[in-house]
């Protein structure tokens, strides 16, 4: 009988008021198994040897979908968010609920003076009211001190390429991301970085070995092309080499056949060779004193000398 009223609509609508549904008890294992991963300490360490956050686990958990329900709800619920946040004017509503809120407590409170010493609202008002704990507090900032820690480790670990994968989608996004924002709006690109964060990982572990395979045949292609522009890079070091060498020694033979030309022994004959009153070396000759023909007129002009007169 039970289990015919299960099957009608009648028995399903009960287990949905009474929270007994498969369903309903589905999600609830999946929303405590998500928590349990959030609450328990992870094993997980870095290449240091230095414990990872029990955030770690808890978005593997929640990114890899391995709590579908629990993961649905949460990738709905930041959809939901975004556009509501770009379609409606978040702020503007949550002012008009409060003074809304504000508004009715104060005329149910003078509203109902005139049949009692107290109003409504003061006849309901708490004695001691609410604070918050100090234990939840001190919880509250345990919570975020540990997100934190997580956002920072795993910076880090792509920053100093602990998994070389992991730093390369990150560049690779972050180029991405880089030409998007020009293009579109901050809530389009919050968007697409929450489907591709929710949707990614999910693929990639329905086609690990597809995409595994493919990874290794890039990794090994581009193994080979560094080797060989290695070899290249080698080849065009060594034949630079053994030119700089053989100019080398081109340039030294000459500088040494230019120094023999002018060695010490060459430049000793060059100065015992000079005069030693360091006269030039080309002379004039001697002027002839004898020799000249005599000019007509010249030797009787001598002979007709006058004698000198004796005073």
């Amino acid at each position: 009988m039970s289990d015919l009223d299960n099957s009608t609509p009648e028995g399903a609508a009960v287990q949905i008021i009474n929270g007994s549904h498969p369903t309903i008890q589905n999600a609830k294992a999946d929303f405590s198994g998500l928590a349990n991963s959030t609450s328990s300490q992870d094993s997980d360490t870095t290449d240091s040897d230095q414990p990872l956050t029990h955030y770690h686990s808890f978005f593997y958990d929640l990114f890899t979908w391995k709590f579908p329900r629990a993961t649905g709800f949460f990738f709905f619920a930041a959809i939901s968010l975004i556009f509501a946040f770009r379609f409606v004017n978040v702020l503007r509503y949550v002012f008009k609920a409060t003074y809304i809120l504000f508004f009715l407590v104060t005329f149910l409170e003078i509203a109902s003076k005139p049949f009692g010493t107290r109003g409504f609202i003061s006849s309901i008002r708490p004695k001691p009211y609410y604070t918050i704990p100090r234990d939840s507090l001190d919880r509250l900032f345990g919570e975020l001190h540990d997100l934190l820690n997580f956002f920072a480790l795993e910076f880090q670990r792509v920053l100093f390429a602990e998994n070389i994968f992991a730093t390369v989608v990150a560049s690779f996004v972050s180029f991405i991301g880089y030409f998007l924002i020009k293009y579109i709006p901050l809530w389009a690109l919050s968007l697409l970085t929450t489907i591709t964060a929710f949707t990614a990982p999910l693929i990639y572990l329905q086609n690990q070995e597809v995409i595994d395979e493919q990874i290794q045949w890039a990794n090994e292609y581009a193994n080979a092309q560094l080797a060989n522009g290695r070899q290249i890079a080698e080849k065009y070091i060594d034949d630079a080499s053994v030119r700089a060498r053989a100019t080398a020694s081109e340039l030294t033979q000459k500088v040494q056949g230019y120094a023999g030309k002018k060695s010490p022994a060459t430049e000793k004959s060059q100065a015992s060779s000079l005069p030693e009153n360091n006269s030039p070396s080309h002379e004039f000759p001697d002027v002839p004193k004898s020799g000249f023909p005599a000019v007509d007129g010249e030797s009787d002009v001598k002979a007709a000398a006058p004698e000198p007169i004796v005073a």
